[in-house]
């Protein structure tokens, strides 16, 4: 399906969105999706359909190394956040305690 604006209708009757994979099979594949997938208000009929041809194998590698290493950075990142903050609360304490 090359037009992404002929879009197929899910089992629930709605035309269905562009979304996007991130499992380790097929990160960054698009796929038309129910609009209520994974929705709490509405029971998600599941309809499912691959937008993008499937990847090379060494695509998926590569896709799924680079993903760990961004998940690793932001994890690093987040630490680092946490850090600073108790720092700089640690530096106040300290300045009022002086």
């Amino acid at each position: 399906m090359d037009d992404p604006t002929r879009r197929p209708v899910c089992h629930c009757g709605l035309v269905t969105e562009i979304k996007t994979s991130w499992t380790t099979g097929n990160p960054g594949r698009r796929f038309f999706g129910c609009k209520n997938h994974a929705s709490l208000r509405y029971k998600s009929c599941r309809f499912m359909q691959w937008y993008d041809p499937p990847m090379t194998p060494r695509a998926t590698v590569v896709l799924n190394g680079l993903l760990r290493k961004l998940n690793g950075l932001e994890r690093g990142r987040r630490k680092e956040r946490i850090i600073w903050v108790c720092l700089v609360i640690v530096m106040m304490l300290f300045l009022i305690c002086m």
